[in-house]
């Protein structure tokens, strides 16, 4: 049998940590949890939660405080997630499939995480968070921890697994988010210092710079990570992001189809050509593109909600309310809301979000298209 061992490293995370742990408890043969330095009643609830527990003094590199989680660990295969990180039922019953029926040349696997807003809006990244546990397998990096490096240059590959995970942490206050960026923006900044020639940092500050509304640097570190990487699909994905948050849809929708070119089947890119289509005003353009984001990975479930509110702009409210219908069955976090983030004045939050400017909520489209969708047919 495939044992799994959950990973975490905690500090103040005592409104989140049992929510984490129990959304797979089922599908692990242990818990590892390692504190940072807490000063709420974290360790407490992790005591109890935990096969294994450790306190670890953490010292500006959150690689060492991971590793010291991976050295505690004994199953076959290493689950590390974040405290606010919950994995969606339907992916947690997955996993134990997946795992007993993965080839042995692949020593990690990506999962796709939603990063939830307080009012339901999200963007995603693929995350490294399951790999087979070895001794040469570690994280690398003072910051923007990586194991690509230690799993790749092990000889092993790094494949998609299919499966989804939701992430909390920006439904935390404006002002906490805020403190968090701006660590990560000096972070980086040393990083960058460091290695001049990496396109990563000076493209994640630009990123950080866009959520802050800061959009020219944004546009201007994007700009240089570009130029050190031109034919990265990632770096000009990114680089579209910042162009997106200046207003500008069709130097957007320009930004967005350079980086299709250079990856023509990458999930991510084709959802956001067609959004940007949306907002180019070319609707019926766009479909063909969520359209082909459900057929090339049916992980990015919010391809549906895209196609929903495509549907909803021409009217089509029984199409609309089915997709959003679909969607928030196959991962009902999408439903997700917390007034606070409604009433807190954040105007930059909707840059991150992969759908259309506008979208409110899975929760107010679905209301809204099955109301209309009743009308029409009364």
């Amino acid at each position: 049998m495939t044992t799994v061992t959950l990973c975490l490293i905690v500090k103040d995370e005592e409104d989140c940590l049992k929510r984490c742990v129990d959304s797979v408890r089922d599908v692990v043969s242990e818990v590892v949890i390692v504190d940072t330095g807490s000063s709420d009643a974290t360790p407490e609830i992790a005591r109890g939660l935990a096969d294994r527990y450790a306190e670890f003094p953490f010292r500006g590199d959150f690689s060492e405080a991971r590793n010291e989680a991976l050295g505690l660990a004994s199953g076959d295969w290493v689950l590390f997630l974040d405290a606010d990180e919950e994995m969606p039922a339907a992916s947690a019953d997955a996993l134990p499939h997946l795992l007993a029926h993965t080839a042995p040349e692949v020593g990690g696997m990506t999962l796709l995480r939603y990063n939830f807003f307080r009012d339901a809006g999200f963007y995603t990244t693929p995350e490294l968070k399951l790999h087979r546990r070895r001794p040469a397998v570690r994280y690398e990096r003072a910051i923007n921890e990586s194991l690509w490096g230690s799993i790749t240059g092990a000889g092993a590959e790094v494949v998609a697994s299919g499966l989804a995970l939701n992430h909390f942490g920006h439904c935390r206050s404006l002002v906490s988010r805020e403190e968090k960026a701006a660590r990560y923006l000096t972070a980086f900044e040393t990083e960058t210092a460091r290695d001049p020639s990496d396109p990563f940092f000076p493209a994640f500050r630009a990123l950080i710079l866009r959520t802050l509304g800061r959009f020219e640097e944004a546009r201007d570190l994007a700009e240089r990570a570009r130029g050190l990487a031109p034919d990265s699909a990632l770096i000009n994905l990114f680089y579209g992001h910042v162009i997106r948050a200046l207003g500008h849809p069709e130097r957007t929708l320009a930004a967005y189809q350079h980086a299709l070119s250079l990856a023509p089947d990458d999930p991510a890119l084709l959802n956001m050509t067609g959004v940007a289509l949306v907002e180019a005003g070319r609707a019926d353009e766009a479909a063909g593109f969520f359209t082909a984001v459900t057929r090339v990975d049916p992980t990015y479930i919010h391809a549906r909600i895209n196609l929903g509110l495509v549907a909803q702009s021409q009217e089509r409210w029984s199409e609309a309310a089915e997709l959003f219908a679909e969607a928030l069955v196959a991962n009902p976090a999408f439903g997700h809301y917390d007034w606070k983030g409604h009433v807190e004045i954040d105007p930059f939050r909707a840059t991150h979000f992969e759908t259309p400017f506008g979208y409110h909520g899975l929760g107010y489209h679905l209301a809204y298209a099955r109301m209309r969708a009743h009308q029409q047919e009364a």
